[in-house]
């Protein structure tokens, strides 16, 4: 009878455990950002190298997908989404190497390195519950591939106070229904600093200053409060603005 019990209790814990993570993968989706800084001379010809790397990944049915985006101040950021930071100790493209042969391959990333005296690699997670995405949560919005993404700086002794305000935020945007809809992604792995990153799309410069002069006649006292909430724990803020490039990113073959 006890070993029944045990069993009993063994099951639920497992069942429990499961559960809590598959709640926690549906709130929640990694992404590796590799960042490429192009020198503004080498821009053309990098661009030129990164649609040709694209096209390889085509002729060759290359399994992972990435999005790119490249930012105003020629940074191109080449997204890809991940399970867990295990994917991080594998080498993706060795298979495409392989397929490709080592020559053109590494002629291809010897052209990239060309362009550019560094580059870096982090982590960010998409935080579902904190976004605004009242259509659905998609990152490729179809007629919107202008991005304005804000970063709020915060010490890692406020992250539950960062939390609450961007509670606060979604709530009020909830409430009002307002047209600016935004991604909040938590910063981690390899990022400079503490801070939550909200991405808004756009169909352009104009789209964005429109629809945000819609978000701030809405905003009013409770609009003040909010912001007098977020100033109390924000340490800097940081806007980048640019395009997401479909031309440059790719979708594998299913």
């Amino acid at each position: 009878m006890k070993t029944i019990k045990l069993l009993g209790l063994l099951l639920f814990a497992c069942m429990f455990t499961f559960n809590m993570q598959s709640q926690e993968e549906s709130m929640y989706q990694r992404y590796l950002i590799h960042m490429d800084p192009v020198k503004p001379s080498m821009q053309a010809e990098y661009e030129k190298t990164a649609a040709n790397f694209v096209k390889m990944c085509k002729e060759n049915n290359y399994a992972h997908d990435w999005m790119t985006l490249a930012t105003e101040d020629n940074k191109y950021h080449y997204i890809t989404p991940i399970s867990n930071f295990a994917e991080l100790d594998e080498n993706p493209m060795a298979s495409l190497r392989d397929k490709v042969g080592a020559e053109d391959f590494d002629k291809v990333f010897k052209d990239f390195d060309k362009c550019y005296d560094k580059h870096t690699d982090y982590v960010l997670t998409l935080d579902k519950e904190l976004s605004y995405m009242p259509n659905g949560m998609k990152t490729m919005i179809e007629g919107e591939n202008y991005r304005e993404n804000t970063l709020y700086y915060f010490a890692p002794s406020d992250s539950e106070k960062a939390v609450e305000v961007a509670k606060a935020f979604k709530k009020f945007y909830t409430d009002n229904n307002l047209g600016v809809h935004y991604r909040l992604y938590r910063s981690g792995f390899g990022t400079d600093g503490t801070y939550f990153l909200v991405a808004a799309a756009a169909k352009d410069a104009m789209d964005m200053e429109r629809k945000s002069a819609d978000v701030r006649k809405a905003m009013g006292p409770k609009g003040q409060e909010l912001f007098a909430n977020l100033n109390k724990i924000l340490l800097k803020t940081e806007t980048v603005r640019g395009w997401m490039r479909p031309d440059l990113s790719y979708v594998a073959s299913k």
